[in-house]
Parts: structure tokens; sequence; C-alpha cells
């Protein structure tokens, strides 16, 4: 049975079911005009489709909408009435809207199915220096039942043989996931690329506000540069990116790239949740519905809690959070390993096993961090009962927005 439908198919069925007597929003005077006549049609003509709609819809089947907007998210599952009308931004991330009830697999512009994608995974690593050595460490202990093989490379060849190795040989007497010493077109031959390039990292006596902004344009270059030949030899996966500035790189591919906004995800938000965890505890401040959202960087938010919300400790967290990495520096050292481990290993291997975690997606505007669930090839928000948060989320998207722009 054809599960795709229109998106004034859809919102037909659900101004039938209100005028049945369910209890949802008068939403058809506020459609835009062509839409709302499009919905009349279908109820004034008792379209058939509705039987299909409910077989699916008792079987536990998500129905398939393709988007009316190209600058919306695809593969994006959606559960509201805002996100069936392709609102994007914070709308996303909150619960005011109505909610529909079912999922919609909201697809991309002409495509008629899911985006295939089940584990195990074979994985390629570019990049081996403090930051991937790590991840690919908490990757190989951690990935056994998610992560097929991993395929690494690193311009330094004697780094490469180094990794192939030592990685190689960690082991519990039991199967862990193979590390491969790869070119670059094998590398290119694996389901999802993880680039943790960095070209420059600022020195640990800098007077830098934000040590991220600094590494943008040349780490910018390196991963359009692989993205390039990548795309040329034929690469379909997924890009995972978790060199700084994550967020901003994340809209470079797709905008100077040209790479789908589903095909790309950001993995920086961990580490500030597991510092913003780790900062409460130390202040007796904890809550275990703490949240984070927004860039690895400057922009961040951090709530602390969804159910106790207070606006003073959550900007006191916000603002600990942000220079936290400072004081890893104080200590004589660069901060990594809770990066490549937090926000690198464990986010990403939750999001290949479909579980919630905390990555950088788009959300039709720019790249946010936020919980979400990346399962069947969409995404699926987390969504929150927290009005105070739409204004920070909008500061945040408008900051990224700003620093997005090549002006």
């Amino acid at each position: 049975m054809n599960s795709l439908f229109t998106q004034s198919e859809i919102l037909a069925y659900l101004e039938k079911r209100r005028q049945e007597g369910q209890d949802f929003p008068d939403f058809l005077p506020t459609l835009p005009q062509p839409l709302a006549e499009e919905v009349r049609h279908h109820l004034r003509n008792s379209t058939p489709r509705w039987a299909e709609m409910e077989h699916l819809l008792q079987t536990g089947t998500r129905l398939l909408c393709p988007l009316q907007n190209p600058d919306f998210p695809g593969y994006l599952e959606g559960t509201t009435l805002s996100d069936l009308l392709e609102i994007s931004g914070p709308d996303l991330l909150l619960t005011e809207s109505a909610p529909l009830g079912f999922t919609v697999g909201l697809l991309p512009p002409g495509e008629t199915a899911p985006f295939p994608v089940n584990p195990p995974f074979t994985l390629g690593l570019l990049g081996l220096g403090d930051v991937g050595g790590t991840l690919l460490q908490g990757l190989r202990l951690l990935g056994r039942d998610t992560v097929k093989a991993i395929r690494i490379f690193d311009l330094d060849e004697k780094k490469r043989r180094r990794y192939y190795l030592e990685i190689n040989e960690i082991s519990d007497g039991t199967e862990l996931p193979p590390i491969e010493d790869s070119d670059l077109s094998g590398l290119f031959s694996t389901d999802v690329l993880i680039f943790t390039v960095s070209a420059y990292i600022p020195p640990l006596d800098t007077a830098l506000t934000d040590v991220r902004l600094v590494q943008l344009e040349k780490n910018r270059e390196i991963l359009l540069s692989y993205a390039r030949m990548a795309e040329e030899a034929g690469f379909t996966g997924h890009y995972y990116i978790v060199s700084d500035p994550v967020d901003l790189l994340c809209m470079s591919l797709m905008k100077d790239g040209g790479i789908p906004s589903h095909r790309i995800r950001g993995f920086g938000l961990g580490v500030m949740e597991a510092r913003a965890r780790f900062i409460a505890k130390e202040l007796n401040l904890f809550q275990a519905d703490l949240r984070t959202y927004g860039p690895h960087g400057k922009g961040l938010i951090v709530v602390n809690s969804l159910t106790a919300y207070d606006e003073e400790t959550s900007s006191l967290l916000t603002h600990r959070t942000e220079r936290e990495n400072f004081r890893v520096r104080e200590t004589g050292f660069k901060p990594y390993i809770a990066p490549a481990l937090s926000s690198g290993a464990i986010s990403i291997l939750k999001a290949l096993s479909g579980q919630e975690h905390l990555s950088t997606w788009y959300n039709g505007r720019v790249f946010m961090g936020a919980r979400s669930t990346w399962r069947d090839g969409f995404t699926r928000p987390e969504k929150v009962a927290l009005p105070a948060l739409r204004k920070p989320l909008e500061e945040t998207e408008a900051l990224l927005q700003w620093l997005s722009s090549p002006d």
C-alpha cells in the first residue's frame, strides 16, 4: 500500500477528524488561500485515500509526505501541525503546536521513499590528531553492536600505521570493530564519513573568547576539498562533522558544498551538555532534566531544568559552560579527550543505533544543536514544553545566521 500522501491530503484528513469531533484546532482559516482550497477540494470529494491512511495509521506505519518548501529540512519526522505546515526554526523543538497523533516522514522534493539506513555501519574517519585518535578508541571500545568496520585516513602515513596497529590491539577477548588502514577511495566507499581534521588549534595562552571561530576558514577549505573528492568518487553516505566550529562547518558544507542537509550532522554539543551537567553538580544545582541547545561555543543555551526552569540559574550555567574549556587549558593541556568521547564517539554511536542523542542538524534556517533521534533515515527532534526557550533559541539562531553570512 502506498504511504505517500500530499500535504493537503493529510490536512484534509485532520480537518475531517476535527469535524467528526476530535479535539483539534480549527486550522483551516489560518492556511494560505491556495492550500486551503486544496484541502476543501479533498473534503468535498471525500477522497478514497482516507481509508488507506486509516489502515496505515492503525498498523503503525509512518505516513510519507513530499515537502513543498525546498528549504525545509528533509527526512524530518513531523509530529505536530507546525511540522506538517513546514514551519522551521524554534517550532521544531517546542510543543506549542497541536500534536498530530501520528508521525509523518517529510521527504525532500522529488523523493518518494525513505533513505535506507540500517546498522551495522562501515565508518570512515578522516584525521588522526588528538581528537580523531581519541574518538577512534571510543568507537572501537563502544561500537561492537553498531559498527562493522572503521577505515582510517590521515596524510601522515606513520600516524595511520600507528593507529591501525595500536587500536586493533585493544581487545577484551571478544570481536570489536576492526580498524582498516585506508586510502581515500576506501574512505569514500563507507556509510558515514567522520571529519575530525583541524588545520589550526589556538595556543594554550590565547586571549580569544571563542577559540573555535578562528579555525573556520582553514577547516572549511579542507572540508570542502574532501567533500568534493568524496562526491566525485560516488560517496552517497552521511557526513559527520566533529571539527570546529562544528555548526558553521555544517552550514558551509550544505551551502558551499552542495550537500543535502539530511546527509550532514554535527557533533559538538555532547561535551557542552556533559560540561554543564558536571558544573551543575559542582554547584549543587544539578537537575536530571537539564538540557543544552545551540552551538559548540558562543551562543550555547543551557536550560537548568525543563520542569523547574530558572532563568538566572540557566544563565549562570550557560556562562560557566561556555568558558569551561579554559579551565582545562589552565592546567597546561588542550581539552580534547571529553570532546572526542562525549561529542564524538558516544554521541555518534547513539545516533547510529537510533537512540536519542545530542547533535547538530538543519532546522530550515541554521544547523542547530539539540536532542533528536535518527531512525530509518529520519530525524525526530525532542520537543519540550518550555515557552521561555523560544527567545534564546531565536537569539542563537540569529547569531548563527550572522556568523554563517559571507558578508
